[in-house]
């Protein structure tokens, strides 16, 4: 599922509208899928070509990355707030194509498609944080405007948006006067100092645009590691590699990109011709067949044109990017001298920024305008040391640059920057590497054609079509093929196929006499319309067709005679079988008149014998109960109104029935436990809800957790665990709900009884912490939807003692506070809350989150009644305080309250209460739990 949801989310960081298509791949990606035993193990994603001027550029009718429209349509009102966003139309970076929406793209619905894709792929709360805020901060600096003043005589770029400065420094943590130089000045390093350069208006929107390309491809390359690593395989395996990279394009402007696009497709091409020529040769050496050059279109020379060293068009392009006076005139100056005199290259007739290249596919004129820029995106030094600086690295692409980067002077081109492009300025060499590993993987391959442009269901253009046939070299593919013998047959399978239009004997040895034999014996033919191989015929189409026209009407004549032939013995058969089949019918209709009797016997039967055991267990139950003196006439009745289903046929273990067995009578105490007036020392309550509950539903917890995505109250035991558990503790799970469905359900279950069985659940939870989870997800979801009131408060009774036992683990603590702060039975909210935060705020403070005994008597009654507990505490002076506790109060705790109530403001830590019982003194550590002490006494 995690390699299903990877493509997906690089998909809306990669995808954009375009003129052509509403969902155009702007990155070209090579996908490894590694396969095991005939199923998918593991893949890994390279990507190639980030069309990186996007993000701050776009044509009319065209949109910039899919993500950032959809986190501003997704994104919660409280996050949009914090990141200070607003609707796409008032961003410079996205508003430049005009419409900013899709007819039929909902980007709502799919932000959060992608968030259950990030929770897929395990990523964090605070990794997605990080994400929004790095494109959050992108949108903000497309909105940092300059304007000209002068100063000693020059025009120099002044901020006018402060606003958005210092919006951008506090998402990406760094100082807002750091941020406002690193655009509009250029610092050059001397042994000596440093010196700020003032830049001019166009300088600093290139120094805008660079930054803000900068910081979406490092997120952008982040994201396929981070992917890769989740979803590569663990040992190696067979794989399958599919290139999906952009199309031969020839647009109305074409620039730096469509030069890499159509170099890139340009080799593919190259390999694709060498592979198929390849391929012919070596079949037509196995079989010995003499060869014959056949003639194709080589396209080498314009791979020479645009890479070769050293001065390929290319090549140039990198040299000039290492000058720092050079512009993209002096840049195709060079091209129109090195080249000029080349049938593969066009000079413009007018002095026009721009020249044309001749490709396989088609001329193409390319304009030069920012050739240079968009080859080597400058990010200074210093701005990466202000990123560098940040004070809190929470973006994952500042944790991805270089620590410590020491140049003197200006920058040079390809030093800065390891993690963009590790080959800079070379950035165009991207292309050959493309065909150079595709190349290496693909022995088949599958090319997709597009039907029409635009893209519409039902619609089909011949002339798109061929044109993309011809880009892609197919139809050339065909003509070499063709030029030979393009029908290759094995000897078998031709005699196989033609032996019943010749009259042949049925042994005949499969080799190349005898098939030329019942070649001649099919149709006159000439010796230059085939050739015999070693195991194969060679035959040309023309022949083929031939011999398949026989073929096809011979086996019309004999459908034709066999049709006569059968319409006669299914005549004569239909009486037989008419007969045969009202004899079946009359033994069916009996049969089944017999089992529907038996199975209304069955029913009735099974219905009285359950009635049976639930009459005789009820009357066991309530007699015990009785003779006990434990359970009131009404009590019995309420009990009896919890029944949801029948549960007394629930299995549970033995030790268990003979504890409830013994407990039946016996006599509790009942003034051990009383209720009393408010106690004098007051609580000193500081617990609050996380600020974050929101962010934490059940139903996201259960997506991301639970086997089946699947939450409410079940009557039936459980066929499986709810949670992903290890394999040894699965039945002891489903044996826990089984004694949940008891607890909740059994009419016959009350006073000592129920809080002796409820501590056994407990038990469970507290000697198998690996339970516990399991165990709280389990009580949840009974007392979801819960459609009796009372069963569903003996629920929250449940859930309630094991707060008071144990904790959730850190990955549900959080979800279940939410749902209990949503949706507590009655009174149950405050006391769960409580005790959830309480047991909470012990584990970070690195305390061991569960007690060594169940719950005492005092709890279960505190848990019943909804309230609060206190303990009579003796000192040795002879004063006695009613003191207030609760479930996790430890000795220090409860030894600190009264000693501040007696004025020791310091020094009360370090003491602890110790219990009598009898003539014995129970000592407590201070970090144990005080109830305790009373659990282990009962």
């Amino acid at each position: 599922r995690q390699i299903l949801e990877a493509t997906p989310l690089l998909e809306s960081f990669g995808n954009a509208k375009t003129v052509r298509n509403d969902n155009s791949s702007r990155f070209g990606k090579f996908v490894e899928i590694f396969l095991e035993d005939g199923l998918i193990c593991g893949a890994i994603t390279s990507q190639y070509l980030l069309e990186k001027s996007r993000v701050v550029f776009q044509a009319k009718s065209e949109r910039n990355y899919h993500i950032f429209y959809e986190m501003l349509a997704g994104l919660p009102t409280q996050q949009r707030q914090r990141y200070c966003l607003q609707g796409a139309e008032t961003y410079y970076y996205l508003n430049q194509g005009g419409n900013c929406e899709i007819p039929g793209k909902d980007d709502a619905e799919d932000f959060r498609r992608l968030l259950n894709t990030m929770e897929v792929l395990s990523f964090s709360v605070e990794e997605q944080n990080s994400i929004f805020r790095i494109l959050s901060s992108v949108l903000h600096l497309g909105n940092v405007y300059f304007e000209k003043y002068e100063t000693d005589c020059q025009e120099v770029a002044t901020v006018v948006s402060a606003t958005e400065i210092r919006t951008v420094a506090e998402l990406l943590q760094v100082s807002p006067e750091g941020l406002q130089k690193a655009i509009t000045f250029k610092v050059t390093e001397t042994q000596r100092e440093k010196i700020f350069t003032p830049l001019t208006v166009e300088s600093a929107v290139d120094a805008r645009d660079a930054i803000a390309k900068t910081l979406y491809s490092l997120l952008f390359g982040w994201l396929t590691d981070r992917i890769n690593k989740r979803v590569y395989p663990r040992q190696e395996a067979l794989s399958i590699a599919i290139l999906d990279i952009y199309g031969f394009e020839d647009l109305n402007f074409n620039s730096f990109e469509q030069l890499c696009i159509n170099y890139a497709n340009e080799y593919l091409q190259f390999f694709f011709n060498k592979i198929v020529f390849q391929e012919e040769q070596e079949e037509y050496v196995r079989e010995q067949i003499e060869w014959k050059e056949i003639p194709f279109s080589d396209n080498q020379p314009c791979i020479d044109l645009i890479s070769q060293k050293p001065y390929g068009i290319l090549r140039i392009l990198d040299d000039q990017s290492c000058f720092p006076q050079a512009t993209d005139h002096t840049f195709l100056q060079k091209c129109h001298y090195h080249h000029g005199m080349n049938p593969l290259y066009t000079k413009p007739k007018m002095p026009l920024p721009e020249f044309t290249i001749k490709h396989y596919a088609g001329k193409v004129t390319y304009q030069v305008h920012k050739f240079l820029d968009k080859n080597y995106d400058q990010v200074r030094q210093d701005v990466l040391d202000l990123f560098i600086s940040s004070r809190t690295k929470v973006q994952p692409l500042l944790c991805a640059l270089p620590q410590t980067q020491q140049q003197e002077g200006e920058s040079q081109p390809g030093a800065f920057l390891p993690m963009v492009m590790p080959m800079l300025p070379a950035l165009a060499s991207t292309g050959s590497v493309v065909g150079e590993r595709w190349v290496g993987v693909c022995l088949h391959g599958h090319r997709g054609v597009s039907p029409s442009h635009p893209q519409e269901p039902g619609l089909f253009e011949a002339d798109v079509v061929s044109s993309q046939l011809r880009y892609s070299g197919i139809l050339e593919t065909i003509r070499i093929r063709k030029e030979g013998f393009p029908i290759r047959i094995p000897f078998l399978v031709f005699i196989d196929r033609y032996r019943c239009l010749v009259d042949m004997w049925s042994n005949v040895i499969p080799n190349g006499t005898n098939c030329v034999e019942m070649l001649r014996n099919l149709c006159p033919v000439s010796p230059s319309m085939y050739y015999v191989g070693v195991s194969k015929l060679f035959l040309k189409e023309q022949l083929y067709q031939a011999l398949e026209s026989k073929r096809t009407r011979a086996h019309h004549l004999a459908a034709l005679t066999l049709q006569r032939y059968a319409r006669t013995f299914f005549i004569k058969r239909r009486f037989r079988s008419l007969r045969r089949k009202i004899v079946l019918l009359q033994s069916r209709a009996r049969g089944y008149l017999a089992r529907q009797r038996y199975r209304r016997m069955r029913h009735t039967l099974i219905k009285f014998r359950s009635l049976v055991h639930i009459y005789v267990n009820r009357r066991r139950y309530l007699k015990v109960s009785v003779a006990s003196g434990c359970i009131p006439v009404l009590h019995r009745q309420e009990l009896t109104r919890r029944e949801v289903v029948d549960v007394t046929h629930l299995e549970i273990p033995a030790e268990l029935m003979g504890l409830l067995e013994a407990a039946a009578g016996e006599r509790v105490n009942a003034g051990c436990v009383v209720l009393v007036p408010p106690p004098a020392l007051q609580p000193d309550s500081k617990l609050t809800l996380p600020l974050d509950i929101n962010d934490y539903p059940m139903a996201k917890y259960v997506r991301g957790h639970f086997q089946e995505p699947a939450f409410g109250m079940l009557t039936a035991p459980l066929a499986a665990p709810l949670t992903r558990l290890d394999e040894e503790l699965c039945h002891e799970a489903l044996s826990l709900f089984q004694l949940i469905l008891r607890f909740m359900g059994d009419p016959g279950l009350g006073g000592p009884q129920e809080t002796l069985f409820g501590n056994y659940i407990v038990q469970k939870g507290l000697s198998a912490p690996g339970l516990r989870d399991e165990l709280l997800a389990q009580a949840a979801n009974q007392v979801w939807r819960n459609t009796n009131v009372n069963n569903e408060e003996r629920g929250w009774l449940l859930l309630a003692t094991c707060l008071s036992a144990f904790t959730p683990s850190a990955a549900f603590d959080k979800y279940l506070l939410k749902f209990v702060s949503d949706y507590a039975f009655a009174g149950y909210k405050p006391v769960c809350q409580r005790k959830l935060m309480h047991a909470m705020a012990r584990s970070q403070l690195g305390a061991t989150a569960a007690r060594a005994f169940p719950p005492s008597l005092l709890e279960w009654t505190a848990n019943r009644q909804q309230a609060s507990m206190a303990l009579d505490l003796h000192c040795f002076n002879g004063d006695q305080f009613s003191c207030p506790i609760h479930s996790w109060s430890t000795g220090e705790d409860l030894a600190g309250d009264v000693l501040k109530h007696r004025g020791l403001v310091e020094g009360w830590r370090g003491w602890s209460v110790a219990m009598k019982a009898g003539a014995q003194w129970a000592e407590l550590a201070g970090h144990d739990y005080v109830l305790d002490l009373v659990s282990d006494l009962e």
